[in-house]
């Protein structure tokens, strides 16, 4: 857990410390950690498992905003004076998290300053990462959307095995992620399976060989916006 972007800057003895203010909790598949609208009461360091963080709409529609596994946090706030979560984060499989009451963090905060930098370093990532994703669902095709996300996930939470990468997400949930519906979802991904680029299952997908996946995913984009940009009328 020393690794983790929380600690960054701290020494083995620091970051003991600071975990010795914790208490680890397990949590069961699907268990909600906290919820949107509850008051921020404790920030959450997962040590093993997988985690998603969702927000809820006005009209009742569930958004995945991310999804994480051990050394990210959840419930990070820059400012105190935020006392309610923006959004709700559920164990998405069996997974145990180092636990912290907020005003026990706060005291650890003022003993190690660079924590509290390491905060905004995270959620600055964090914000520009969504920034991306929503130039990517403002501009991009349904492939390219779904694609970027693939990769991001891979990326962060994928498995690595001698088949090569899963990713144990279900076609909802990256419809949640994407804003595509499932029908979309599942068409492109039999499409990139017959090209051998992923093997869909059930509640996971496969993807045998990353490099490739991300070359034939970057040279797709080039190839449409070059016809695009042949089409009648564009402007140069």
């Amino acid at each position: 857990m020393h690794c983790s972007p929380l600690f960054s800057g701290l020494s083995h003895a620091q970051c003991d410390e600071v975990l010795s203010w914790s208490r680890l909790k397990r949590f069961a598949r699907n268990e909600m950690i906290f919820l949107q609208g509850e008051p921020f009461n404790k920030l959450v360091m997962v040590q093993s498992g997988m985690v998603k963080v969702t927000q809820t709409s006005l009209s009742g529609q569930e958004v995945i905003l991310r999804v994480i596994r051990s050394l990210d946090t959840v419930g990070l706030h820059a400012d105190s004076s935020v006392f309610t979560h923006a959004c709700s984060a559920c164990a998405m499989e069996n997974s145990k998290a180092f636990v912290w009451d907020y005003r026990d963090f706060r005291t650890i905060e003022a003993r190690y300053p660079r924590i509290t930098s390491n905060i905004h370093n995270i959620l600055s990532g964090r914000l520009v990462e969504l920034e991306k994703m929503f130039s990517e669902i403002a501009t991009g095709t349904a492939a390219q959307r779904l694609g970027l996300t693939l990769l991001r996930l891979l990326d962060r939470v994928g498995e690595t095995s001698s088949d090569g990468v899963t990713l144990c997400l279900r076609r909802e949930e990256l419809s949640q992620m994407t804003g595509l519906t499932v029908f979309t979802i599942s068409r492109a991904l039999a499409k990139w399976a017959r090209s051998g680029l992923v093997v869909p299952r059930r509640e996971a997908i496969l993807v045998q060989d990353l490099a490739r996946f991300r070359s034939e995913l970057s040279l797709g984009s080039r190839d449409e916006s070059s016809l695009s940009a042949q089409q009648p009328g564009h402007v140069m």
